[in-house]
């Protein structure tokens, strides 16, 4: 059954074309079953919390199994090395109403916090990670404050789904789905490092649906916003290489729904997209304050926003721009992976290893 399993490994690997070094990094990791009837574990973060953080464990992959449910619970995720894997979208739900402004303000935080204080939001997510090497697959993280709270006329802000802090990096989403109905619904805010995959997820939200700190490549997903504001977010600020790379995708939304904006510098790259004709005629743009021009960030590389092959309304800044050599860039998958994260990340074969343990049961 090992060599079965290692070939198996091995298999999946040479489709993305990344190397075998992974397949033996780890023959075999820690396994934990959640099941809210059978047990061994009641609940997601009693999984979490059993994991070994010392000893001859502490650097092993832990491959977390969750059983179809619904878990009303947060998660609070410290250890690296750890995938949680669902029963499928539609049958592993994490769900918990919390919206960001009432958490701070229960912690005495009048204001949002900016810079180093965004370390304040720790618990203000359904999901909070403050590890490296995190896989969410086969589920959905629901943030079910605004359906559940009708009558808050607050109940459209920031809602986080996930938050991801500064230490967590090499985050990989797949087959799983990511709801609210407010603001910044999957929030990876690793502004040094972060590096970031999501494959064939699902999100949704009244604005920034997806707002990554560093860089991410999305790939075969869907979006879809409630609002006519901005789809996705940028802040590559610190790097000239960060990037926020959209392929084979979907946009949908209501009328007039914006595509995408940034705050910081940000680069926007997206090909092959396939667009609602209910979208904005409305550029990716800078979101400035006229009238507090202490609040605007620097602009130092301007507007860095990409298209090729993309379907949907004939708008001119929709239009194909890549230059030749990003035609080759991002050409593929494997080769966008290349271009945004180099030798430092191999998230296509870190996915593949890690649907070839879920495989070997």
């Amino acid at each position: 059954m090992r060599v079965a399993a290692l070939l198996l490994v091995v298999a999946l690997l040479s489709l993305v074309g990344q190397p075998l070094a992974l397949a033996t990094e780890t023959a075999a990791p820690l396994r934990l079953q959640v099941d809210p009837v059978g047990g061994p574990y009641r609940s997601i973060q009693q999984a979490l919390d059993s994991l070994p953080t010392s000893g001859p464990d502490a650097q092993r992959w832990a491959l977390i199994r969750i059983a179809p449910g619904l878990y009303r619970e947060q998660l609070f995720l410290k250890r690296d090395k750890v995938v949680l894997a669902g029963s499928g979208l539609s049958r592993t739900i994490i769900q918990y109403p919390i919206l960001r402004q009432h958490f701070l303000a229960a912690r005495n935080s009048s204001a949002l916090p900016s810079g180093k204080d965004l370390e304040k939001d720790w618990g203000a997510a359904v999901v909070n990670i403050a590890a490296s090497d995190i896989q969410l697959l086969d589920l959905t993280v629901h943030n079910s404050y605004a359906f559940e709270n009708p009558q808050d006329p607050a109940r459209f802000e920031h809602q986080f789904a996930v938050r991801g802090f500064a230490k967590a990096s090499r985050i990989i989403t797949d087959q799983s789905q990511f709801a609210s109905n407010g603001a910044d619904t999957m929030s990876l805010w690793n502004k040094q490092n972060g590096m970031y995959l999501h494959r064939q997820s699902f999100f949704s939200g009244r604005v920034d649906l997806l707002c990554p700190r560093g860089s991410a490549l999305v790939l075969d997903s869907d979006f879809v916003n409630y609002n006519q504001a901005a789809t996705l977010w940028h802040d590559g600020e610190l790097a000239a290489s960060q990037q926020l790379v959209v392929l084979n995708s979907h946009f949908h939304g209501v009328t007039d729904f914006q595509l995408g904006r940034r705050h910081y510098d940000g680069q926007f790259v997206l090909a092959s997209n396939k667009f609602s004709s209910a979208l904005a005629d409305q550029p990716i743009f800078r979101r400035t304050y006229p009238n507090e021009p202490q609040r605007d960030q620097p602009n130092r590389y301007g507007d860095r926003n990409f298209y090729a092959q993309n379907q949907g309304p004939a708008y001119t800044w929709l239009a194909d721009n890549f230059s030749p050599a990003q035609q080759s860039a991002y050409a593929d998958a494997q080769s966008a992976s290349m271009t945004i994260f180099g030798e430092r990340w191999q998230p296509l074969a870190e996915l593949a290893r890690s649907r070839a343990w879920l495989h070997h049961k």
